[in-house]
């Protein structure tokens, strides 16, 4: 759509639009850094190398617990939307092979790890974890427990299709001890809902959601995405007005990535449709401002919670940190992943599993860590890192605790990134002061874009005809 609803032009004013002209250009999402495009080619040897490391430093008192995460690829259907590494199959053809490699996946890290570590945290996702029979997820759940030592309060999710994920599923999970649970809305309209190729009626979701609410579930999360076909200011605010009734714990508020180069299905969208970019930030500022109506704190980039959950909490103590999942409590990052694709993030070393699910399964059956790429952090990565997590997480980076925790001059070591951020805070949007740079409402906007100033890697990856990263707006 090149034209914006009336609601939208209420929205946005001269200046703010000026803004979004400015500094609306691809731009990393910053769930890691370095960013994924940075990585190359890894060997198995060099995963064993980290979990050692990761051994010793947890037998001699150093280490935090482990994160862990377990990627199920499979879906029953395409989201048309959908930017992740998913598997289109029948489940009763490719779930119990895939199962049968999964287990050997985690015995053989976990081997190399010596003897059985702390876990504060797992997360399954995908895919549709609940792609897999309920006895399947307690074999899974079982394998790690056998593997690994939970803490008593370790937190334990799950991503859910609430078309495809029966009462029976959630009555497993909540056995199986996972208490807390995100699923999937996207927006409630059933326009864009055809649009998109994900019928789910407010009705169903609401049954849904109360189902998990019955069961004892803690927390329970719903994730929108917007800058879909058909979305407008006007229409969105009708699914506001569901999620607000409702009242999950969290809500994930994701702005759209039109990658067809990398995901070709989303070419099956009606372009013409999708809400041009004024309408498109018209829609997120209006989504957080009534959400904070409703009593919700924004979390970060995407995120809101309610005022009681454990992010809102974080963040009000600036310890809120950014993983591949999103915001986190995890005060530090030593997460291990399981299954295709999956991303570990161990002793200081990004490793990605291999992406192609023969691949995967043939190097497992080997008996082989199926390790593909990834990047072994150096000390400026490690100093990056801390500033960009600190931007995206708790909009404020305190230069003398960075300063005395890398032993840096920090206006010394990151003038380049103070000069260029001098334009934004002409806009409005940071504040440059002795002590801390700090973002302002206004540049939570546009918090990517500040990021970006303190990455390394930006400029040698380039954007060219098909950039590597969605839009910052």
């Amino acid at each position: 759509m090149s034209e914006i609803s009336a609601s939208a032009r209420e929205i946005l004013d001269p200046d703010l639009e000026r803004l979004l002209e400015k500094y609306d250009r691809p731009g990393p999402r910053y769930t890691s850094y370095p960013t994924a495009p940075a990585w190359g080619e890894l060997n198995a040897d060099r995963m064993k190398q980290a979990l050692h490391d990761y051994a010793k430093r947890d037998d001699a008192g150093e280490a935090p617990p482990l994160s862990l995460y377990v990627h199920v690829p499979f879906c029953e259907r395409r989201c048309l939307y959908c930017g992740c590494n998913v598997v289109i199959a029948p489940q009763d053809k490719v779930s119990v092979p895939y199962m049968d490699v999964l287990e050997q996946d985690i015995r053989l890290n976990a081997a190399e790890l010596g003897k059985k570590r702390r876990v504060s945290w797992l997360h399954l996702g995908g895919g549709t974890p609940t792609y897999l029979q309920p006895e399947q997820l307690g074999d899974m759940v079982g394998w790690l427990r056998d593997a690994f030592d939970f803490l008593p309060d370790a937190e334990v999710s799950v991503e859910v299709d609430p078309v495809v994920t029966t009462v029976d599923h959630l009555r497993k999970l909540r056995e199986l001890g996972f208490n807390r649970i995100s699923m999937g809305v996207q927006d409630t309209d059933p326009k864009v809902q055809e649009a998109v190729g994900r019928p789910q009626s407010p009705e169903l979701t609401r049954d849904f959601y109360q189902h998990c609410r019955d069961l004892g579930f803690e927390s329970v999360n719903m994730d929108l995405v917007y800058g879909l076909p058909y979305q407008t200011v006007d229409t969105f605010r009708k699914t506001i007005d569901h999620i607000a009734a409702w009242r999950p714990d969290r809500i994930a508020l994701f702005n759209y990535a039109h990658v067809p180069w990398i995901k070709p299905h989303q070419a099956q969208m009606p372009t013409e449709a999708m809400p041009a970019p004024r309408e498109k930030l018209a829609i997120f500022i209006d989504s957080l401002r009534r959400f904070r109506e409703h009593g919700y704190t924004a979390i970060g980039l995407d995120h809101l919670a309610i005022p009681e959950d454990d992010l809102a909490k974080a963040l009000a103590g600036e310890e809120l940190r950014r993983n591949f999942m999103g915001y986190t409590t995890q005060p530090q990052t030593e997460s291990l992943a399981f299954g295709v694709t999956g991303i570990s993030e161990i002793s200081g070393t990004y490793i990605q599993n291999l992406t192609r699910l023969s691949d995967y399964q043939r190097t497992i059956r080997a008996g082989e860590l199926p390790t593909e790429r990834g990047l072994a952090m150096s000390d400026d990565d490690r100093i990056r890192n801390d500033v960009i997590m600190d931007l995206m997480c708790n909009l404020v980076i305190h230069k003398p605790a960075i300063a005395e925790r890398y032993s840096i001059d920090f206006d010394e070591y990151f003038a380049d990134a103070l000069d260029g951020l001098r334009s934004m805070q002409e806009d409005g949007l940071v504040k440059l002061l002795e002590d801390r740079v700090e973002v302002t409402d206004r540049g939570q906007l546009l918090v990517r874009n500040a990021a970006m100033f303190f990455d390394a890697y930006l400029e040698p990856a380039g954007e060219g005809d098909k950039p590597l990263y969605s839009r910052t707006v």
